[in-house]
């Protein structure tokens, strides 16, 4: 009796805690991350699932203007209705201009339904649409690195938002490794390819998928999951950085590297279209985009705005 009042004290002060990070003012969030680590089933997984919450939230205060732009929740605090009260409380509808969510652990599929499994009760598919419907930021990265996660991919796209699931059904419903690369991908300078010292969705993506691809054919064994992503967003959403960029991030203007990511969205899709644009409109387009983008980056290589 004693230990479950303890620990319904223990539930209590937590909760307490993440309403005053909710009521803080977010006036000045430009990004807000929500990291939850789900149940692991054994030790072995609920060391895994809590590690690679605990740095993907690391890499995440990285880049945030504030530690508060960046929530953990995981061990026995990630239970449904800590979760829910978080997802449907962010302080994230006007203020932030981006809003991510990673959710890091096993995922099920009963039929009909999918299921975050957490302490407890388990979020189903219906519950997690349904408080994301809510936010409003103008991008979002919703990233479901479980088993069965494909089931997400459909019913979680929007216009405004990156959809990337472990797998591409909820069939799979082995163990994923994606989130191991993901991490990985986020503090290996050789996702950045285009060597901006910023990792994008699109490149975290990419990285995490060929080192999937290249461990199920290292152990010569048939591949148990296959990542989907969804958005066009996905270049224009920033997941890490290094370098002078990480170093000086409080000198470099957000709207600068706004601008940056956006010129760059606009050039993959210019090229991305060449059979269908006329050869001279082609290149004389892509020059002026070259130009722009390098004077951009010459403004943030100097800390200027």
């Amino acid at each position: 009796m004693g230990a479950t009042h303890a620990m319904g004290e223990a539930m209590k002060s937590f909760i307490s805690a993440l309403l005053l990070v909710l009521a803080a003012p977010a006036a000045m969030a430009s990004t807000v991350t929500v990291v939850i680590s789900g149940l692991g089933g054994n030790a072995d997984y609920t060391e895994q699932f809590e590690r690679y919450a605990t740095a993907i939230a690391d890499e995440a205060r990285n880049i945030a203007q504030s530690p508060q732009d960046v929530i953990l929740v995981r061990g026995d605090a990630a239970k449904r209705n800590v979760i829910m009260g978080l997802l449907e409380n962010l302080p994230v509808s006007n203020n932030a201009d981006v809003f991510k969510l990673f959710l890091i652990g096993h995922g099920s599929f009963d039929g009909e339904h999918y299921k975050f499994n957490i302490p407890g009760p388990d979020i189903t598919d219906d519950e997690i649409v349904t408080a994301l419907a809510k936010i409003e930021s103008p991008k979002q990265l919703i990233v479901v690195a479980t088993s069965a996660s494909g089931a997400l991919l459909e019913p979680l796209a929007a216009e405004n938002r990156v959809v990337i699931t472990a797998t591409k059904n909820p069939r799979e419903k082995n163990a994923v490794r994606f989130p191991m690369y993901m991490v990985e991908a986020l503090s290996d300078t050789s996702a950045d390819l285009n060597k901006d010292e910023s990792i994008s969705v699109q490149e975290m993506f990419d990285y995490t998928v060929r080192a999937v691809n290249s461990y199920y054919d290292t152990e010569k064994l048939l591949a148990s999951e296959h990542a989907r992503i969804e958005g066009s967003l996905a270049d224009q959403i920033e997941v890490a950085r290094y370098g002078t960029l990480l170093q000086r991030k409080d000198t470099i203007s957000p709207a600068m590297l706004a601008k940056r990511q956006a010129l760059t969205s606009e050039i993959n899709s210019l090229r991305a279209r060449k059979e269908e644009v006329d050869e001279d409109e082609y290149f004389d387009r892509l020059q002026t985009l070259m130009l722009e983008l390098t004077n951009v980056q010459r403004s943030i290589d100097e800390g200027g705005s």
